[in-house]
């Protein structure tokens, strides 16, 4: 007889920050180069091809694959230590409106973990702004 083990799903959260800069060159540089990341992201990150390494502190570092990209657009990664079918992902969304720009997140939580990973961003961006973001 087989075990039936659930695998718990991750939830997939969205979220959308506004930004001061209009330059999308600027913004592309902050989400998609290791130097950019290293801004406001981690507190170092190195970048070996499509693999990025993010260090926090001195003991927490993480690799994550840069799975897909669109140039000015979008960047998609996929921590080596998380399901297959999750991933991370910002986006350059602009407003026809009113012509500003914010970023989106895409990234997935395990239920009970879903309000931390919201807080984690909400911090992240705030150090983007302080770049003048």
């Amino acid at each position: 007889m087989g075990t039936d083990k659930t695998i718990p799903t991750k939830t997939k959260v969205i979220l959308e920050y506004g930004l001061s800069s209009q330059s999308i060159p600027m913004i592309w540089e902050a989400i998609a180069t290791a130097p950019g990341l290293t801004s406001w992201f981690a507190d170092n990150v190195e970048s070996d091809g499509k693999t990025f390494s993010f260090t926090w502190g001195k003991n927490e570092t993480r690799k994550a694959e840069l799975i897909n990209c669109r140039q000015n657009t979008y960047v998609r990664f996929r921590w080596d230590d998380e399901d297959p079918g999750t991933f991370f992902e910002i986006r350059i969304l602009k407003n026809d409106l009113t012509s500003t720009y914010s970023l989106q997140i895409t990234d997935f939580a395990d239920s009970e973990a879903e309000d931390d990973v919201r807080s984690l961003w909400d911090t992240s961006m705030e150090s983007l702004r302080r770049c003048g973001l």
